[in-house]
Formats: C-alpha cells, sequence, structure tokens
C-alpha cells in the first residue's frame, strides 16, 4: 500500500514529507542502540502496506441443502423399510408369503436400512465433525455400505441363483425340485457376507482409512490484491486406497454383472418354492444398472464434493427405494386386495393348524368335484340308456320289412308298356295323371 509522503533517513532522525513538508517522527540514537518513535505516522487504511502475500486457507465443505434434503430421503426409505419389515414377519403364515422365502425378504430390507443409513455418515465432514472424530466416521461409511449391499443384494442374488441352479435343468435336478431346502439360501448369503466382513476386516487392520487433505489451486480475490485463497478438501483415504478399490469393485461388479446373467436366464421360469423371483430380477436389474454407472462417476468427481456426494447417496435412495417396492408392494396389494391374510388367520384361529385347514379345503373340494363327476355319469347314462332303446327299435323295424326279390333276368326283354305299382292302381287320379 503506498504511504503518505516519502520517507527518509537522514542521520539519526526519521522525517516525513506529508504534502512537500517535513515532519519528525522519530528518533534513533545508535550509542545507545534506542529508537524513539513518535506514533505520528499515518498509513492508507490504518495499517502499514505488506511485505508479502497473504494466504488463508479454506475448506470446501458439502452443501447443507443438499446434505439435509438427501437425508429427509434416506429417513423416509429407512422407515419404509421397517414398514416392509413388520409386513413381512407379521404375515408370515401366509402361504403365498411363506412361498416367497420371507427371511431372504427380511435380510433384503435389512440391507436396504444399512445402505440408507450410510448416506448420514457420506455427508458428515470438517463442518460436523473434528478432526479426531473424522476415522470413525470412514469406517462407518465403509461397513454400512458393504453390509448393506451384502445383505440387500446378496439374499437377492441367493434367490435368483437357486432358482436358476435348481429350476433350469429339466432332467438333473428333478430331485432337487422337491427337496429345496431353506438352509441352503441361508448358507449362501452367509458365505457372502462373510466374504465382505473378512475383506473390511483385513482392510481396516492393515491399512486403515484416515483422514486426507486434497490441496488445490490458489484463488486471487478481486478485491483484495495481497491476499490469496487456498482452496483444501478432506478425503478418506489408506495408502493403498486404488489398490482395495479395485478388489472391492472387481468383486462386486462380477457379482452384479452374474446377477443380471441369472435374472435374465430365469426370467421364463416358474415355480411355486420361489414365487417372486421375476420381481427379484428386476430389482436385480435396476441395482446392477445404477452401481456399475455410479461408482466410475463417483470416483471421476471426488474433487467436486457436491455432485459426489449426490450421485451416490441418490444412487443408494433409488436402488434402495426400487428394491422396498418392486419385493414388498405387490405382496401388500395382493394380500389386501384378495383377503388372502384375513381368511388364513381365520381359519387358524378355528383350528389352530394351517395344515389341518388345507387338508379340510382340499377333501371339500374334491367332494364338491366328486358330486359335480356323479352327475354328470348320470346324465350320460341316461342319454346311452335312450340310445340303446332307440337302437333297438331301429333293429325291430328293419327285421319286420320283406327280403328284396332277386332281380329277373327275363325282364330284360321288351313286353310292352310297364305296369304300375299296385300303390299307384289304388288311385285313379294318379293313373289318368300319369296317362293324360
Amino acid at each position: 500500500m503506498p504511504r503518505v509522503g516519502s520517507a527518509l533517513a537522514h542521520g539519526h532522525s526519521c522525517v516525513i514529507c506529508p504534502g512537500g513538508s517535513y515532519k519528525k517522527i522519530g528518533y534513533y540514537d545508535s550509542t545507545k542502540d534506542d529508537l524513539s518513535w513518535s506514533k505520528t505516522d499515518k498509513w492508507i487504511g490504518g495499517l502499514p502496506p505488506a511485505d508479502r502475500t497473504l494466504v488463508i486457507e479454506t475448506f470446501r465443505f458439502l452443501s447443507q441443502k443438499l446434505f439435509i434434503s438427501v437425508s429427509v430421503l434416506s429417513s423416509l426409505g429407512i422407515v419404509l423399510a421397517v414398514v416392509c419389515l413388520s409386513f413381512n414377519i407379521y404375515n408370515s403364515h401366509v402361504r403365498y408369503i411363506q412361498n416367497s422365502q420371507p427371511s431372504l425378504n427380511n435380510l433384503t430390507a435389512v440391507g436396504c436400512s444399512l445402505a440408507l443409513a450410510a448416506v448420514f455418515p457420506l455427508g458428515l465432514d470438517g463442518h460436523h465433525i473434528g478432526r479426531s472424530q473424522f476415522p470413525f466416521v470412514c469406517q462407518a461409511r465403509l461397513w454400512l455400505l458393504g453390509l448393506g449391499f451384502s445383505l440387500g443384494y446378496g439374499s437377492m442374488f441367493t434367490k435368483i441363483w437357486w432358482v436358476h441352479t435348481v429350476f433350469t435343468k429339466k432332467e438333473e435336478k428333478k430331485e432337487w425340485r422337491k427337496t429345496l431346502e431353506p438352509w441352503k439360501l441361508y448358507a449362501t448369503v452367509g458365505l457372502l457376507v462373510g466374504v465382505d466382513v473378512l475383506t473390511l476386516a483385513i482392510w481396516q487392520i492393515v491399512d486403515p482409512l484416515h483422514r486426507t487433505i486434497e490441496t488445490f489451486a490458489k484463488e486471487e480475490p478481486k478485491e483484495d490484491i495481497d491476499v490469496s485463497i487456498l482452496p483444501k478438501l478432506e478425503h478418506c483415504s489408506s495408502r493403498k486406497m486404488s489398490t482395495w478399490l479395485g478388489i472391492f469393485y472387481g468383486y462386486k461388479g462380477l457379482l452384479l454383472l452374474l446377477g443380471i446373467f441369472l435374472a435374465y436366464e430365469t426370467k421364463s421360469v416358474s415355480t411355486e418354492k420361489i414365487n417372486d423371483h421375476r420381481a427379484v430380477g428386476m430389482a436385480i436389474y435396476n441395482v446392477a444398472v445404477l452401481c456399475l454407472i455410479t461408482a466410475p462417476v463417483t470416483m471421476v468427481l471426488s474433487s467436486q464434493q457436491d455432485a459426489a456426494f449426490a450421485f451416490a447417496s441418490l444412487a443408494i435412495v433409488f436402488s434402495s427405494y426400487i428394491t422396498l417396492v418392486v419385493l414388498f408392494v405387490p405382496k401388500m396389494r395382493r394380500l389386501i386386495t384378495r383377503g388372502e391374510w384375513q381368511s388364513e388367520a381365520q381359519d387358524t384361529m378355528k383350528t389352530g393348524s394351517s395344515t389341518n385347514n388345507h387338508e379340510e379345503e382340499k377333501s371339500r373340494l374334491l367332494e364338491k368335484e366328486n358330486r359335480e363327476l356323479e352327475k354328470i355319469i348320470a346324465e350320460k347314462e341316461e342319454r346311452v340308456s335312450e340310445l340303446r332303446h332307440q337302437l333297438q327299435s331301429r333293429q325291430q323295424l328293419r327285421s319286420r320289412r320283406p327280403p328284396p326279390t332277386p332281380p329277373d333276368p327275363s325282364a330284360s326283354l321288351p313286353r310292352g308298356p310297364p305296369e304300375l305299382p299296385d300303390r299307384l292302381s289304388c288311385d285313379g287320379s294318379r293313373v289318368h295323371l300319369l296317362y293324360k
């Protein structure tokens, strides 16, 4: 900043020239090494000029409006998952729900809840938490997303895998179709979850996530030429982050692609063992497409905190919503419109056993069918008797007719005018008409 007048040193005195006149503002005694300053100098802006550019470090934080909006959507999704889970548990005695493997659907709802809960730590940064709390937030993001994907997508993948394994083979798997044991489904889900837990545990122990700072180029504000702004951004990272992400994304990507293939292969399969496998296939399509698009996009946009958070969080929200709606809403609609849960509950209250109710209903249907068949058989027997009576009457008529006389060879010789039949001779009018 420019100074008022011009300052100079003359001997041991400091003078300043405001408007062309000198004024003493200080005195320096070199023998005593003492400086006396009168403090009568004046600077533009009240401060002396800066001898260097001042660098101000600022952190880029997530937009709070975006974070609040996505958090509200995630909260509503968690409520929806809890409603679907409660519905499935409450109606687990209904045969239609039992044939959809309700335990796996419960795991899907729990997985969607965990994935939606991961949206909250994804939006936390230095604006909300301190530096010491950042590693815990990073681990919460990783574990919630990993376990949510394993439970939610893993249970759907297990269904479609077993439908393809058991019901797409015509000859080899006939016995398996009759004995599809639920523990095999649970074991498959447990295997997928176990692989994720083991991978995440090794990652956390060997190379844990921690807070890292990304520094950007300096920005020069227009209003102050002596100040530069140095933007910085916080990340969750580790020493070998690219290696771990490659392992994690490679494994998950193979599962997603295999799920798409199995869903396509089993689209025409019809089975009562897993009656919602078509809805599961549709959910797998949506989840796979969203994940395969979002993962590379968020890696490219990692330096733009708002865009990266929007892509990742909205992909989680939409995939969870689609999965819950596709799997559970048709079941709710069917039970409400057809009243199947009421009839099942009433039968259970009356007899205390849904199996006995089914057998009784089956016997009633068989008795009704037998009565209808007996009625049809009686009608057929009556018709058969009528046809037999008609057949006997025709045979009697044929037996009364005289046998036909053999033709006379002499009849071919001409004998004059032909003789009229007897039936014509009895009717004179007809004879008259013939010979008129």
